[in-house]
């Protein structure tokens, strides 16, 4: 059974689509200078579509973390609204911001003061990768050791990707010979301990963010009317035992745009000319509660993946090899419904797995093998085959003995032996004499 379905010709032809898709992948060209659109459809998947989905029909809202948008950063203003938050009983504090120099104002002194303070403050730094050829850390920068110093750091940006969207974030990375975590790691630790060292187990160098929401799902603030407006009482209801996030997130989408903001996957646009729609502090937000609510993304490994899309790209093969040869007439038709309906099962299958289950299954090869199979059995059956006398030679399947062209080869060979034999003179015919009784018969 298993000799059958391996067909020599179908294992060449997958084998040739797999290799282009791979040097496709390989080959990596600047499509900024030839692209009509300017790069203007942005890097998405299937799942981006599902976000959708899932957004609307869940009525999500996250009651422990606060975000306040600090507008432009003033040293003072922070520096007053973390000892608010320190005499409020917050639980994690994070500071969205770089503080890369000390200028020597009273400013400086009075945040640092306050950051000694309170041993639950998490300082934003960045990590320097400034050595493409490999993937090690150079080193911290974004925060000066005169903040840091007191302080538990933790880096805000986001792994390097081709696109731009956000859809990964790495735990934690090692720097300057020490241990560096993320900045929601750093802030999940001070906030609940036993959280992240559970997540810590995971041990994924990389974790997919699961986006639950926009800043509007989350409890949101400005730094003014929290200090200005609030009462004592009411600050205290408003961030007791809370994680609170300050950073750059204004009411006003229009206001300085480009700060700050990223594409996420739940962005309703695809057009990257669009402004970003998510901002940095609201990503950390996401992050926390994905982890808080345990609301992780399975990504099925690249190996599994591999593999499901080789088979697919096999089974398409034969198939559509089969209905090359038997409806040769209907052969476009056929196999363009085929693709059709293949596109329609695999984007289902894909959108099922993630709506329910939270599952990212990645079939971009198997479904660009699909699309390829059609043109690679044209060209091998109709090109490439028939000037090739050992692709010939080849059977069908690796149940048969001997390919169609060497039994026609033997049959024509024992043809022509049988018409070149010397003909033999026809056996003579010797008449017999009727008997009597023969004859009575006769008469």
């Amino acid at each position: 059974m298993i000799k059958r379905f391996l067909r020599p010709h179908c294992i060449i032809v997958s084998l040739a689509i797999i290799l282009f898709i791979w040097l496709l992948n390989s080959i990596r060209l600047n499509l900024h200078y030839i692209d009509p659109f300017n790069n203007g459809i942005k890097e998405y998947e299937i799942t981006d579509i599902v976000y959708s989905y899932i957004i609307k029909d869940t009525d999500f809202h996250e009651d422990r973390i606060v975000i306040v948008n600090s507008g432009k950063p003033d040293r003072r203003r922070i520096a007053d609204l973390t000892d608010r938050l320190t005499a409020a009983g917050a639980a994690a504090i994070g500071l969205d911001f770089y503080f890369d120099e000390v200028y020597g104002a009273p400013e400086d002194t009075l945040l640092q003061n306050s950051i000694k303070a309170n041993p639950k403050v998490v300082l934003a730094c960045s990590l320097a990768d400034d050595n493409t050829d490999d993937d090690t850390i150079e080193g911290v920068t974004a925060v000066h050791p005169f903040f840091s110093d007191h302080a538990t750091i933790g880096y805000g940006n986001y792994p390097s990707n081709e696109t731009k969207t956000i859809r990964v974030f790495s735990p934690g990375e090692m720097a300057e010979g020490r241990y560096i975590p993320a900045f929601t790691t750093a802030i999940l630790e001070k906030y609940k301990p036993e959280a992240a060292q559970k997540f810590n187990k995971r041990r994924n160098k990389l974790e997919h963010i699961y986006f639950s929401g926009h800043k509007e799902n989350f409890i949101s603030q400005d730094i003014n009317v929290v200090l200005d407006s609030l009462t004592s009482k009411e600050f205290v209801d408003v961030f007791k035992d809370r994680i609170v996030l300050v950073g750059y997130a204004p009411s006003d989408e229009w206001a300085n745009p480009l700060i700050d903001r990223h594409y996420s996957p739940i962005n309703k646009s695809y057009d990257t000319k669009s402004i970003p729609d998510m901002f940095g502090i609201v990503i950390h937000a996401n992050v926390l509660s994905m982890i808080l609510n345990e609301q992780y993304i399975f990504n099925v490994p690249w190996s599994i993946s591999f593999l499901l899309s080789l088979l697919i790209c096999y089974i398409n093969v034969v198939f559509i090899r089969w209905i090359y040869r038997r409806f040769h007439e209907g052969f476009h038709g056929i196999t363009r419904a085929l693709q059709l309906v293949e596109f329609l099962l695999m984007f289902f299958l894909i959108a099922i797995l993630f709506y329910y289950f939270r599952i990212k299954l990645n079939l971009g090869m198997g479904i660009l093998a699909v699309v390829l199979a059609y043109d690679f059995i044209m060209i091998y059956e109709s090109l490439i085959r028939p000037r090739v006398p050992l692709l010939q030679q080849l059977p069908e399947t690796l149940e048969t003995k001997k390919s169609p062209a060497v039994l026609e080869e033997e049959g024509d060979e024992d043809i022509n032996a049988y018409l070149e034999k010397p003909l033999q003179p026809p056996t003579p015919i010797i008449p017999t004499t009727p008997s009597p009784d023969d004859r009575r018969e006769e008469e």
